[in-house]
C-alpha cells in the first residue's frame, strides 16, 4: 500500500507542478511569465509598459498652478465670501485684498467694496471696507465715504473721515467742516478728533474763525481745545500764528494748551516768537522749586521750540536738563538736540552715548548722532558701576 502511494505521487507530481505554474502565470505582475517578465521586473518595466516592442511614455505629473492662477483663485474666493460668507469671514476676505499683486484683480475687488458700502448693515464690515479702500487709494470710494459721515455708528463715521484722509479727498473738505460745526464741542469723541485731524491735513484755513471761537469758549472740552491748537500748527497762516502766540503767552491759560501752542509755533518756524519764548523761560526759571516743577512740561516744550528753530540759547538750557537725575528729562533733552547740530552738541551726545546711566538715553544719543551722519560704531555694554534699574 505504501509503495503504491509513492508510485502514484511520482506519477502525478509533474502534472500538479504544471498546473500550479499555469495558475501563477495567470496572476497579474507574475514573475513566472517567462524570461520577458523576469527581465522586466529587473529593469523596473512590466509587460504592460511594452507594446509592439515600444516602451510606453511615463505618466505626466500634474502641473502646479502658476502664481497668477493662485491669485485668481484667491480673488474668486474673496468675491464668493463677500457675497455668501458670514461677517467674520467677510472681514477676513476684505483683508486678503491687500495681499494680491495683480492690480486688475485688486481694482475689481475695490469696485466690489464700493458696492458693499452702498447697503452694508454690519458696522465692522463697513469699517473694514472703508479702511481697505483708503489704503488702496481707491478714489471710487469717496462718494460712499462722504455718505457714511452720517452713519449711525460713531466708529463707521470716524473710519469714513480717516478713509477720506487716506484718499486725500480734499473735495470732501466742506462736508467735513459742516460736520464739525454741528458737533457738540463740550463732549469729546473720536469722530470730532478725526475731523480736526483730517482738516489739519487738508490745510483748511477757512476753519480758523471757527477754531478761534471754540478756543475762547469755556464750554469747549479741554481735549478738543488741545486738538485745535495742534490743528493751527499745521496751517501756514498769519492769523494762525497770532492765535498761537496769544495762547502761549497767556498765564491764565491751561499749561497743556500753552505747551501745544509753543510746539505749533515751532512747527511753523515763527522766528519772531523767539523773544517771547525766552521771556517765558526766564519767568519759569525765577519760580521757586515747587512751582517750577508744575511748569516743567511747558519749560521743556519751550526749550524744544528754541532748539527746533536753531536758536543757540537753547544749548545751555538743554545742558541743564541733561544733568537731571530723571531719565525721562534727559531723554527728552537728547531728542531735542536733533535740531541743533554743532560741535558742542556733538560732544554732548557722544558723552551721553557712552556714559549715561540709562540705556534708553544712550540709544537715543546714538540715534541722533547717526542722523548727524557721524560714525558711532557698535552699541557698547552698560558702563561698569552704572545701574539700569535706576531708570525712572
Amino acid at each position: 500500500m505504501h509503495k503504491n502511494s509513492s508510485s502514484y505521487s511520482r506519477m502525478f507530481l509533474p502534472l500538479i507542478i504544471s498546473a500550479a505554474l499555469t495558475i501563477l502565470a495567470a496572476l497579474p505582475g507574475s514573475v513566472v511569465r517567462g524570461q520577458e517578465s523576469v527581465k522586466g521586473s529587473k529593469t523596473g518595466k512590466t509587460i504592460a509598459e511594452k507594446k509592439n516592442g515600444k516602451i510606453a511614455p511615463p505618466q505626466k505629473k500634474k502641473e502646479e498652478p502658476t502664481a497668477a492662477e493662485k491669485e485668481e483663485k484667491i480673488a474668486q474666493w474673496i468675491m464668493d465670501t463677500l457675497d455668501f460668507g458670514i461677517n467674520r469671514d467677510r472681514r477676513e476676505a476684505i483683508n486678503k485684498i491687500l495681499t494680491l499683486k495683480n492690480t486688475d484683480l485688486k481694482s475689481k475687488l475695490g469696485g466690489k467694496l464700493v458696492g458693499i458700502l452702498k447697503d452694508e448693515t454690519d458696522p465692522d464690515v463697513a469699517i473694514k471696507a472703508i479702511t481697505i479702500l483708503g489704503e488702496m487709494k481707491d478714489a471710487r470710494g469717496t462718494e460712499e465715504m462722504i455718505r457714511r459721515l452720517d452713519d449711525q455708528s460713531e466708529d463707521v463715521r470716524t473710519s469714513a473721515v480717516y478713509g477720506l484722509k487716506n484718499l486725500d479727498a480734499r473735495s470732501a473738505k466742506d462736508n467735513l467742516i459742516a460736520k464739525l460745526e454741528k458737533e457738540d464741542l463740550s463732549k469729546h469723541n473720536n469722530f470730532i478728533e478725526s475731523l480736526i485731524n483730517t482738516l489739519g491735513a487738508f490745510k483748511a484755513e477757512e476753519m480758523i474763525p471757527f477754531t478761534e471761537k471754540a478756543l475762547e469758549s469755556d464750554k469747549t472740552h479741554e481735549a478738543i481745545r488741545e486738538y485745535l491748537v495742534l490743528f493751527l500748527g499745521r496751517l501756514d497762516s498769519k492769523k494762525s500764528k497770532d492765535i498761537l502766540l496769544k495762547l502761549y503767552k497767556d498765564e491764565d491759560e491751561e499749561l497743556t494748551v500753552r505747551s501745544y501752542a509753543v510746539n505749533s509755533i515751532a512747527k511753523l518756524k515763527i522766528g519772531e516768537a523767539a523773544g517771547d519764548i525766552k521771556q517765558v523761560l526766564s519767568d519759569i526759571e525765577s519760580y521757586n522749586f515747587d512751582k517750577r516743577k508744575k511748569y516743567y512740561s511747558l519749560y521743556i516744550y519751550s526749550v524744544a521750540a528754541l532748539a527746533s528753530m536753531g536758536d543757540k540759547d537753547a544749548v545751555p538750557k538743554l545742558m541743564s536738563t541733561l544733568r537731571s537725575d530723571n531719565t525721562s528729562v534727559r531723554l527728552k533733552a537728547v531728542l531735542m538736540l536733533k535740531d541743533l547740530k554743532n560741535e558742542r552738541t556733538i560732544d554732548i551726545l557722544k558723552y551721553r552715548m557712552k556714559y549715561d546711566p540709562s540705556r534708553k538715553v544712550r540709544k537715543a544719543a546714538r540715534s541722533v548722532l547717526k542722523e548727524y551722519g557721524i560714525e558711532v560704531g557698535d552699541e557698547e555694554k552698560t558702563p561698569e558701576g552704572q545701574d539700569e534699574q535706576s531708570e525712572d
